[in-house]
């Protein structure tokens, strides 16, 4: 699940960057029958409707839950299945989104003659480029060319920094487009950290050197690819450079601070902070917008612009070039000849443990799904997401929000003033289920039959020029972040809303046919999760208006920032299975997304309690909710993939996601008559209440 403190996170550079799991769920292996209650004679009495339970295949009977929920739900799976070579990862959410990715083909293949400059069209001549694998073979490099051209010919760095600003890179200054977060009906220019093709820790930290070298290796590759004169030293000298910006980024936990990283400054203060950066060249190529439009910008890390700035002045022109080439030829050396493509899989091979490519229409298909969303979003829904699903889902977020309610009313710890304050907000919430409202008009993008990579610039340009074109307008409320076919949901702050694609509202974690129980243990806690990122550490700070501000009780607040300081305690001293005991989650890192799990769950017993009371049952059985909860979070993958999860990801291992949120829970104590000599046992005074 994504939590966006900052609008237009999935896109604008310098904007935090959106997270990459999901809450998921699968049933039906072993069904629970129930037989709904009915009157009347056997001619007239109607159908028996038999409800699916959580599915307990993988179960492993030897781990007791009250020791290990997620070992015992998902031990035997665990032990017996093969990671397939294609994935660095499998779990429920591979599951869904593997069969998500059948249905897309499907609705691919379904286009037929489509007319020119139609969304069919966009579609169907973008995947069948990627697809063409001889054609892409033949063009090589050449698609890149006028590219390289425009960096060869910048003669002086100014000119260089206007080339550098209209390349489809985030460049050594990302420069995009947001949401204020002090007014969220206007947009501001935004400008942060970018340049690297590594997580910065990656340069930096020696436990990672073989990123590092098998880094190196692929830029060598590009460089002899490309037929840089002098491949050796270019990939050493941008390597280089690199590290040295790599220095002076934010780490990861400094980057969630919405506070921090809301920096309100003029075009003036701006370039004070790096004089010597050829900001006028570099701004007249980003963009042609006026710029009277840029008087006022919000700086992510104000002092890596300056360390930027040095490093541009204190680094040669050709030095330059070569890492802004190099750079494009990362992006899109998966696209072009063998030799390319076979070093981009080698490095992902080194560093995510993936042994085997994936079949090109699954490419073809993520190409299609990355660069034409929400054209394929409007297909996809049209085929694939029955109205009553939505309907279905609008019930269950009502008791999650009157479970919500409760519990804010209710509060111990708050005082009335923040209690009514967390209520008002909770009341502006805004629900989006499925799909926008309004769909983005594309008809003016260009894509081209049998050009690939050209048409992918094309969309960059197109996609840049609408982010820009927002500066001086309204606020479009209305917005997706994401496209319907995307297994995921995320909450936006300066929205205030919760965002739930179509694709994650189907069998096998959200089933009409399923168990109530089942249902809450899955999507409820996902609803849940969401609407809780409104209340975590960030999203906290934020009004019902999606405005920044602080509207806290004082003491309330030190009571919060004490419950939040428990949680990271508690997840800090977390190692995953089969990783170095030093290799700790990060606490700090993973709270927003570890206090949305905790709420989250917590939510959705209250909830489930709710929608039991309405059809008069009174005594709720929790255990098929923590059986879904738990099947939830089966996950296999290689270690590497784990090592970059807790070095990089705001969400914690799927283990811990599962196992350490019901130790807070009273429901779970209750349900497995959980002791003290139990494992999962934590002693009431460390468990944390919200």
């Amino acid at each position: 699940m994504t939590s966006s403190s900052d609008p237009g996170s999935s896109a604008a550079a310098g904007a935090p960057r959106p997270g990459r799991r999901s809450f998921l769920i699968a049933l039906g292996a072993v069904p629970a029958a129930v037989a709904l209650a009915s009157c009347g004679s056997s001619e007239t009495k109607p159908k028996a409707v038999t409800l699916s339970g959580p599915d307990l295949s993988g179960v492993d009977a030897a781990v007791r839950p009250q020791d290990d929920l997620y070992r015992h739900i998902n031990g035997s799976w665990l032990r017996t299945f093969q990671l397939p070579p294609d994935k660095t990862s499998y779990g429920t959410f591979t599951e869904v989104s593997d069969r998500v990715q059948q249905q897309l083909r499907e609705v691919i293949d379904g286009i037929k003659d489509p007319s020119d400059g139609s969304e069919g069209q966009q579609i169907r001549d973008l995947y069948d480029a990627r697809m063409d694998v001889d054609t892409l073979e033949k063009l090589g490099t050449t698609p890149l060319h006028p590219l390289f051209d425009k960096i060869d010919g910048a003669g002086a760095k100014p000119d260089l920094a206007k080339v550098m600003g209209a390349l489809p890179l985030g460049g050594l200054i990302g420069l995009g487009v947001g949401v204020d977060r002090n007014d969220s009906n206007a947009h501001l220019p935004t400008v942060g950290q970018s340049g690297l093709g590594m997580d910065s820790q990656y340069y930096l930290k020696p436990e990672f050197a073989q990123y590092l070298s098998a880094y190196q290796t692929l830029l060598h590759k590009l460089a002899i690819g490309a037929a840089l004169p002098d491949p050796d030293g270019a990939a050493e000298r941008t390597l280089a450079l690199e590290k040295r910006l790599a220095g002076a980024y934010w780490d990861n936990v400094r980057e969630r601070d919405s506070d921090a990283t809301y920096n309100l400054m003029s075009w003036d203060q701006l370039t004070k902070l790096a004089p010597t950066f050829d900001w006028e060249p570099w701004l007249a190529g980003s963009t042609n917008r006026p710029k009277e439009l840029f008087a006022k910008i919000v700086v992510g890390e104000p002092s890596y612009v300056t360390a930027a700035g040095q490093a541009w002045t204190e680094t040669d022109i050709g030095t330059l070039r070569e890492w802004l080439k190099l750079g494009l030829l990362s992006k899109y050396a998966k696209y072009m000849q063998k030799s390319l493509s076979d070093a981009n899989f080698d490095y992902l091979k080194a560093t995510s443990g993936v042994q085997q490519r994936p079949p090109v229409w699954k490419s073809a298909v993520g190409v299609v799904e990355t660069s034409l969303g929400q054209q394929l979003g409007k297909l996809y829904v049209d085929k694939f997401f029955p109205p009553e699903a939505k309907d279905h889902a609008k019930d269950m977020v009502n008791n999650l929000l009157a479970a919500y309610h409760q519990n804010f009313q209710n509060s111990s710890w708050m005082s009335p003033q923040t209690r009514q304050a967390a209520i008002a907000k909770l009341d502006k919430i805004t629900v989006k289920i499925g799909y926008p409202d309004r769909w983005i008009d594309y008809s003016k993008l260009k894509v081209t039959r049998g050009k690939l990579v050209e048409s992918l610039l094309a969309i960059e340009a197109f996609e840049s020029k609408r982010s820009m074109d927002k500066l001086g307008k309204p606020v479009d409320k209305t917005e997706w972040e994401m496209s319907p076919q995307t297994v995921n949901a995320y909450y936006e702050a300066t929205t205030n809303s919760v965002n739930f694609p179509a694709a994650i509202l189907q069998a096998p974690f959200f089933d009409t046919k399923a168990l109530p129980a089942v249902n809450y243990g899955a999507i409820g806690a996902t609803i849940g999760h969401e609407i809780g990122h409104g209340f975590d550490d960030q999203g906290s700070k934020y009004n019902g208006e999606g405005n920044r501000q602080d509207w806290w009780n004082p003491q309330d607040k030190a009571a919060f920032e004490a419950k939040t300081k428990q949680l990271i305690d508690q997840y800090s001293a977390l190692v995953p299975e089969g990783l170095p005991p030093t290799s700790h989650v990060n606490g700090a890192l993973t709270v927003g997304e570890n206090l949305a799990d905790l709420r989250g769950l917590m939510i959705s017993l209250a909830a489930f309690r709710i929608a039991e009371a309405k059809e008069g049952r009174n005594t709720p059985d929790y255990t098929p909710m923590f059986e879904s909860w738990g099947r939830n979070w089966r996950e296999k993958q290689t270690t590497e993939a784990t090592q970059d999860q807790i070095a990089t990801d705001p969400h914690s291992p799927g283990e811990f996601r599962c196992n350490q949120v019901v130790r807070n829970l009273p429901e779970f104590y209750d349900t497995f008559k959980v002791q003290p000599s139990d494992k999962l046992f934590l002693p009431p005074e460390q468990r944390v209440g919200l």
